[in-house]
């Protein structure tokens, strides 16, 4: 048998978090497009190339010009977080604390997000694609035994704005370790940098990321838990700012539409609910995630895999 959890408890703890939600996680909101949910899958459709013909003069049948149309679809996935808590531990609690609670399980969900978008940049490394008229894998640069230079960020802008994706609707990002971004401010290209990005960026007036940009590339460094030495994987690397410096890390640069990110449900606002059914009648807070993301378009997105650094060096 479960209850609803008391008002004031409930209204106090919602009060309190929602000025705390951008404390952690949600960094890489909006920075991929959005697709359509529907039973579970949400789908992403691709339009082709479209070229223009000389018209001969001769009354005769058009040229065809469709252009290809494919589908890509990726399966949503559900995620919760929960936390016990004790009505005799909620008597001695002040705004704080209960306030505390419900911020832990909406950062849990924001991360999840992120996590969700950094998984699909690795998976999509590692597999091919299939779209007509597009390359079958995307492009990666380094071997992980060099500390990331300038001319190694500027080749990929250069790679991707050289498709055409580097219009002023679709963005390209870069997500790097604060070592990197320290590392890259040795440049006096980017240490003189005024520019962090126009005001309609989702995260421009957000301080709970730092950024740079660069030629139209909104660089953002992320917390070192987001990078994994060696593997190349993203979200299970130490808290903690070391990483171990004889190894590698990956990072990835992408345009806003080559990869795509949906989330059908995203439930931040704890939800309360006492079960008098146990001892004490404690309350169970819950938060839950429906989502996932995927790879779109190979040509608009590169790995760069340099050095994992702990300091930064300045260049000779």
């Amino acid at each position: 048998m479960t209850t609803q959890a008391p008002n004031w408890y409930k209204e106090k703890i919602r009060g309190m978090v929602r000025q705390r939600y951008q404390a952690m996680g949600g960094y890489l909101d909006g920075t991929m497009v959005q697709g359509d949910g529907h039973a579970g899958t949400i789908k992403f459709p691709v339009v082709g190339r479209v070229e223009a013909y000389e018209i001969s003069g001769a009354i005769q049948k058009i040229t065809n010009t469709n252009p290809n149309l494919d589908m890509i679809s990726v399966q949503m996935r559900d995620f919760e977080a929960s936390a016990w808590m004790r009505v005799q531990d909620a008597r001695r609690q002040g705004p704080n604390e209960q306030a505390a609670v419900g911020r832990q399980l909406s950062n849990a969900i924001r991360r999840q997000r992120d996590h969700l978008k950094l998984e699909a940049l690795q998976t999509f490394i590692e597999g091919t694609s299939t779209l007509a008229d597009a390359p079958t894998t995307v492009m990666s640069i380094g071997d992980g035994s060099a500390v990331i230079d300038i001319i190694n960020m500027m080749d990929m802008i250069d790679h991707i704005a050289a498709t055409g994706a580097d219009d002023e609707d679709n963005m390209i990002f870069w997500a790097v370790p604060h070592q990197w971004l320290s590392q890259l401010e040795m440049y006096e290209e980017i240490k003189n940098s005024r520019y962090s990005g126009p005001e309609n960026l989702p995260f421009a007036k957000s301080q709970k990321v730092k950024k740079r940009t660069v030629r139209g590339c909104h660089i953002l460094a992320l917390p070192s838990e987001y990078f994994t030495v060696g593997t190349g994987a993203y979200g299970t690397g130490s808290s903690g700012r070391a990483f171990d410096d004889t190894g590698y890390l990956d990072t990835y640069m992408w345009s806003k539409d080559a990869l795509g990110a949906e989330a059908e449900w995203n439930q931040e606002d704890m939800s309360l609910t006492t079960h008098e059914d146990y001892e004490g009648s404690p309350m169970l807070g819950k938060v839950g995630l429906s989502g996932n993301a995927v790879g779109i378009l190979p040509e608009g997105c590169a790995r760069l895999r340099y050095k994992a650094i702990n300091s930064a060096v300045r260049p000779s």
